[in-house]
């Protein structure tokens, strides 16, 4: 899950009138807080769960406003720290060094203006994503796993406000959940 406050700047409006001429691109980018949920692992001798310390994320993207419908193409960084697991037999162990996690995507995304106002309008997004997930290497107290890098597709959803602050800029509030289809990895020690 992550919040957003983003910024996207649209041509310039009539002084009279609110009225631009459709469609039209814009710009948009978005500095967010971080927060990965625990992951669930599955080997051959069982179950178990990672943890993942919050960090940022990073968005640049370009849209197409067709007044009230928006679609947009967007570059994300998604950035985070390995904190430790839980093991099968429910013993918790905390990564002692590593474990840099980055997601790189590239997103399609369609907006939908919902109850629109003069200077605010809230809005719903879904999305189709690829990406990049780099893991580093890491290790807990007694083992050193190997780094892995797979691609993926993916899927976020959004739900936010957009405030007027200008006449040709907005500021974006959203919520923001994103996540990724299963992957295999090799640590090392177990596929």
């Amino acid at each position: 899950m992550a919040s957003a406050i983003s910024l996207a700047s649209s041509p310039a409006i009539a002084e009279d009138e609110r009225n631009v001429d459709f469609p039209y691109l814009y710009l948009t980018g978005a500095a967010r807080a971080n927060n990965p949920m625990t992951r669930t692992n599955t080997e051959e001798a069982g179950t178990f769960e990672e943890y993942t310390n919050p960090c940022v994320s990073e968005e640049l993207g370009l849209g197409v406003n067709f007044d009230g419908l928006r679609i947009e193409a967007t570059y994300a960084l998604d950035a985070s720290r390995l904190s430790g697991y839980t093991n099968l037999r429910n013993i918790d162990f905390d990564y002692v060094s590593g474990g840099e996690v980055r997601k790189q995507s590239t997103f399609l995304s369609g907006y939908w203006d919902i109850l629109r106002r003069e200077n605010w309008t809230p809005n719903l997004a879904a999305g189709i994503e690829y990406s990049n997930l780099d893991v580093r290497n890491f290790s807990d107290p007694g083992l050193s796993h190997k780094a892995f890098n797979r691609s993926q597709w993916g899927y976020q959803f959004k739900a936010g406000m957009s405030v007027d602050i200008s006449k040709s800029s907005k500021l974006f509030i959203e919520g923001v959940y994103r996540a990724t289809s299963s992957f295999d990895t090799n640590d090392g020690f177990d596929d």
